[in-house]
């Protein structure tokens, strides 16, 4: 069986105005961390028994917070720990989230000499003035300068982040913006539509009424950008991500097509998943403090689902993990088969569903196939993803 890793780095130098993901504003990473993830990481990997032989990873993805903060002993470290694993499939992929600000030759430098082969950067956009509005971190020159690095000393895989219909962007910028980034070539882009959370500072000052969105011109514009990047080569193969041909994230892809996946860190989730499709998720405790207290901590024998205050254990029964096989399945351009299905729950999807399907496909907003292995597969297609949640109402 393969596994998907994801290391959670909740360290960023300054929190950016949109951002809802777990990090605390520090510009260095604690060594002491650094030495707990490793620990967990230890015990998650033996407790799955993934050691090369019956399990391995597919996929290592380390996100944040800012990860590129890492020094370059404490990625040799993380790198060292996995050399001495030799737990990966042949063909894994292993990725860090970088911010612009940070690349520089020395980083790739000690990048291109670990097991990582991905990098993801968090350009966001390329328009100084939307940059500075919602406190992100560096400049168009940063971005400019990280792609110059990327593209000249970077010879493995690369993607870049961009949301689209930030504060202050038009048409003309972001437009500009991504023409720019396409001369750079990367392999794959992440292009999110902005979702104001209530808990950020941005959506404390929209729901005050300090600032004005309008969310029409914003899903307008992901729709012409969604077809610009169509036609410059990137295959749209989920809701927010486009990639080139063969060079779809893993990682991604694992939670989309129901795989197990564990999650390590201050803040991570992973879940594992039973035989019968029910499952057991955990979700690492939000205090740095306390997180690097248990794991250095030897006598505790990391009896962890008897500690409350290091992790939350969440029971994921039958009923709601077929829900999130097609909330997150059917997020994929190519979206689901009835043999996935029968593989993970061993019965056929419920006659309730396969009708909302056939009405769907009715108003050409699914397309139903029959697979050479006496499967058929479901998808929602380009326009009927747009309307994934309607479906979702519709099946629960």
């Amino acid at each position: 069986m393969n596994f998907s890793l994801y290391i959670h780095i909740p360290f960023c130098v300054s929190k950016c105005l949109y951002c809802d993901f777990y990090s605390v504003p520090k510009n260095k990473i604690l060594e002491s961390y650094v030495d707990s993830v490793i620990t967990e990481l230890s015990f998650r990997l033996n407790e799955y028994k993934i050691d090369g032989v019956i399990n391995k990873l597919q996929s290592v993805y380390i996100g944040g917070g800012t990860p590129s903060l890492l020094t370059k002993n404490q990625i040799n470290k993380l790198n060292d720990f996995f050399l001495s694993k030799n737990a990966f499939t042949d063909d894994f992929e292993f990725t860090i989230e970088v911010n612009p600000d940070d690349v520089s030759e020395s980083f790739i430098e000690s990048i291109n000499q670990t097991l990582i082969n991905r990098i993801s950067c968090g350009l966001q956009s390329m328009n100084d003035d939307v940059l500075q509005f919602v406190k992100r971190r560096g400049s168009v020159s940063d971005n400019s300068r990280a792609l110059d690095l990327l593209k000249s000393q970077w010879k493995k895989n690369f993607s870049v982040d961009l949301i689209c219909g930030l504060p202050g962007e038009s048409e003309e910028s972001f437009f500009s913006g991504l023409n720019t980034i396409l001369k750079y070539m990367p392999n794959h882009i992440s292009m999110y539509s902005l979702t104001i959370e209530d808990s950020t500072p941005l959506g404390k000052m929209f729901n005050s009424g300090k600032i004005e969105y309008d969310f029409d011109f914003a899903d307008n514009l992901w729709l012409k950008a969604k077809d610009f990047l169509e036609k410059n080569g990137y295959d749209q193969y989920e809701v927010s991500n486009f990639s080139k041909k063969g060079f779809e994230s893993k990682h991604n892809l694992s939670y989309w097509n129901h795989q197990s996946y564990l999650g390590v860190g201050s803040g991570a989730t992973g879940t594992v998943y039973n035989d019968d499709g029910s499952g057991i998720r955990w979700t690492n405790t939000q205090n740095i403090e306390r997180y690097i207290n248990f794991w250095q901590e030897k006598s505790n024998s990391f009896n962890i689902e008897k500690n409350d205050d290091i992790q939350e254990l969440e029971q994921i029964d039958v009923e709601t993990s077929k829900i999130e096989f097609f909330l997150m399945g059917l997020r994929k351009l190519s979206g689901i088969t009835t043999k996935e299905y029968e593989n993970i729950f061993h019965k056929p999807i419920d006659d309730k569903i396969i009708k909302v399907f056939k009405k769907w496909e009715q108003k050409s907003l699914c397309k139903i196939q029959n697979e050479h292995n006496d499967s058929v597969r479901y998808s929602l297609g380009k326009n009927g993803i747009l309307f994934l949640n309607a479906f979702l109402e519709e099946i629960v």
